[in-house]
């Protein structure tokens, strides 16, 4: 279930407040930039890359990718050797292609074998264009990490790989529900709606009112930082709706038996969560919310990662283990994992934020286990209560309206259930 360069970010994604650290490296390359008036290729962008063998561009740029896909500096690794991914991935591989674009190109070929990948000259061009439309401004990088993945054979082993599927059209629909522009393939999704910067859509079967609440859901999540919401809808986040048993009814997820949802990450198609699980009047459910869960990781993963957010990175995993291992952090609960893992603590590390954070936006004691209400987070977990308000909003809001009606105290509501 659990996934910019500075100067570029600003240029990319107007009014947005950067909060990584501007790296010296990255500062160099993008100096060295051509200033023509002509942006188009790369070749403009970077004269002073070199023609070097196919087989050795890449080999290179393979295992410069490998290397930000193993960098643990951010990880937590468990005892038994389990781990908890973690860290701006999507800004480490945005260094490597500016790098590889900015320093040298392939001698020009048809087809190249390299590993198991089988690599054709459009392909190349396909990424290597991505990567300097990025950098010129008229593409995101997103596209290029997208493109990389298609062109090396790399991370791109599953239905939901973004290559695999056009991507919707943002379009402004305030709070009103419309036919949904689907493309070729996703004609499973006839209903949409945007909020907050991301795209919502769901087939005949997701009733309106979970359209509604997970765009209420969005905004109000998004409303601390609206910067947020350019960076969502620039990398074109999307959730997709369930109101089926698990998320294979999905067209994108045919293999996926996953009954919630997960998050998406900077290469992946969309972010999926179970509508039956949503809490609306005349629909109430007291447990996990799987829009805002996943919205939490799916923030970690395009918005922190891209604006490689090292004061995050930094931070959650020790505020973690420390909850976790003082026993303020309920580790009761039983995930939906792949065949042969066994839950163990990098699990509960892994889903510490995005649980903790779900209970903080709720603020309904009872809903959670623990960390189920803003005032308990504060006074029992103040380092996570910082780094949560740093990002997410302080001002009040009602979660499932009216359900407060229903509630005994301690914890306990009489209401009927669904």
């Amino acid at each position: 279930m659990i996934r910019l360069i500075y100067l570029l970010i600003c240029t990319l994604i107007v009014s947005v407040t950067c909060l990584g650290d501007l790296d010296k490296e990255t500062t160099q390359l993008t100096s060295n930039i051509s200033t023509t008036s002509d942006t188009s290729t790369c070749r403009n962008l970077f004269p002073e890359a070199k023609e070097i063998p196919a087989r050795e561009y890449f080999l290179n740029l393979k295992n410069a990718s490998r290397e930000v896909s193993e960098n643990p500096i951010y990880w937590y690794i468990s005892p038994n050797g389990s781990v908890a991914r973690n860290g701006p991935e999507a800004y480490w591989y945005w260094k490597v292609f500016l790098k590889d674009a900015s320093t040298s190109y392939p001698k020009k070929f048809q087809t190249i074998q390299i590993d198991d990948s089988r690599i054709q000259w459009s392909d190349y061009q396909e990424y290597s264009q991505a990567v300097c439309d990025a950098v010129s401004g008229s593409g995101t990088r997103r596209q290029a990490q997208i493109l990389h993945g298609k062109l090396l054979n790399f991370k791109n082993d599953w239905s939901g790989h973004a290559s695999k599927w056009e991507s919707f059209p943002y379009i402004e629909t305030g709070a009103s529900i419309i036919e949904a522009p689907s493309p070729l393939g996703l004609e499973h999704y006839t209903k949409y709606i945007t909020g907050g910067g991301v795209i919502i859509v769901g087939g005949k079967e997701v009733l309106d009112e979970a359209f509604l609440a997970a765009r209420e859901y969005v905004i109000y999540m998004t409303s601390a930082k609206p910067e947020f919401r350019n960076i969502l809808m620039a990398n074109e986040v999307r959730i997709s709706l369930f109101g089926a048993d698990n998320a294979s009814i999905l067209p994108e997820y045919k293999d996926e038996s996953e009954p919630g949802g997960f998050a998406m990450g900077m290469t992946d198609v969309s972010m999926t969560a179970n509508a039956n699980w949503l809490c609306w009047p005349d629909h109430w459910d007291t447990g996990g919310n799987p829009v805002i869960h996943e919205m939490v990781h799916t923030i970690n993963h395009i918005v922190f990662e891209e604006l490689n957010e090292t004061y995050f990175y930094e931070r959650i995993y020790n505020i973690a283990i420390n909850s976790i291992k003082n026993g303020t952090f309920v580790t009761s609960f039983t995930q939906n994992l792949s065949e042969g893992q066994e839950q163990d603590i990098s699990h509960f590390v892994g889903e510490f934020w995005a649980m903790t954070v779900e209970g903080y936006i709720m603020d309904k004691p009872g809903f959670k286990d623990s960390h189920d209400t803003r005032k308990w987070i504060a006074e029992n977990d103040p380092d996570l209560f910082e780094l949560i308000t740093k990002y997410f909003p302080t001002e009040p809001w009602e979660y499932c309206k009216g359900v407060d009606a229903f509630y005994l105290g301690d914890g306990k509501y009489d209401i009927p259930r669904n």
